[in-house]
This record gives C-alpha cells, sequence and structure tokens, in this order.
C-alpha cells in the first residue's frame, strides 16, 4: 500500500511497504556494487565482441551486441536513479516529465531486453539442434 505524504517544503515522499525486509539504504549499497560492477563486465564483454572480427561478424552475436548495448543504456540511467531513490527516499528530478521519462527508459528497456533474449534463444536452440534448417546444402 502506496501513502503519500506532502512536507513543508513542498517535496513529495512516498513511502512504500514493499514486503522486503531490506532496507532502502542496504539496498542502495548493493545496486551500487553490482551496477558498477555490471558495468565493467558488459564493456568487458562489449568491448571483444566490437573489435575481434570474428565474433563481429557473427551474426549469431548481434542480437548479443544490441542486448549489451541496452544494458549500458539501462545501466547508467535507470539504476542510478533508482540508487538516488533508495538513499535519498525522494525522485531526482521531482517533475512529472522525469517521471514519465524514467517510466518510458525503464519499461521499454526491459521489455525490450527480454523479448532479444528470448529471440535469441530461439536462435540459439536452432544453430545447436537444427542446423539442417539453416544450412545451405
Amino acid at each position: 500500500m502506496s501513502i503519500s505524504n506532502i512536507s513543508s517544503s513542498n517535496t513529495m515522499k512516498f513511502f512504500f511497504d514493499d514486503g522486503i525486509a531490506i532496507p532502502y539504504i542496504v539496498r542502495f549499497w548493493i545496486f551500487l556494487v553490482s551496477n558498477i560492477l555490471s558495468f565493467i563486465c558488459c564493456l568487458f564483454v562489449l568491448y571483444h565482441f566490437l573489435f575481434d572480427s570474428n565474433l563481429r561478424r557473427g551474426l549469431h552475436n548481434h542480437v548479443i551486441i544490441i542486448i549489451l548495448f541496452m544494458c549500458l543504456i539501462w545501466e547508467l540511467t535507470t539504476v542510478p536513479w533508482s540508487m538516488y531513490l533508495y538513499l535519498y527516499d525522494v525522485v531526482w528530478i521531482q517533475t512529472p516529465t522525469f517521471c514519465m521519462i524514467w517510466k518510458f527508459f525503464d519499461s521499454t528497456l526491459y521489455t525490450t531486453i527480454v523479448k532479444l533474449v528470448g529471440w535469441t534463444s530461439i536462435e540459439r536452440h536452432i544453430l545447436i539442434f537444427h542446423d539442417q534448417w539453416v544450412s545451405t546444402k
């Protein structure tokens, strides 16, 4: 259940009981450490996909490269905004436009990444178990 509270400085705070016993400050540090490690790993893998010509030419790797770019965008936008919310209990920029942009980025990137991972799984399954479907004999 969400309860809103307006303080004297015209900032709106939302207290949301999500049923998780982890305090917001602990969530912030978990997000921070995992986001830094994820960002480094994503850059490392993306570097190898882009600068190794054999990996770059592989048609089955193109979707992975797109997913990595989308994950970088998500890690540089949505995750820091969520971390700010967990640390300070307020949204970074308190305007409806920013919240709409945040919601758009979060939902669009998440659903697109999930669909691309599903597509890649089907593609890999076909390449591994049904290679005769794509052979040019």
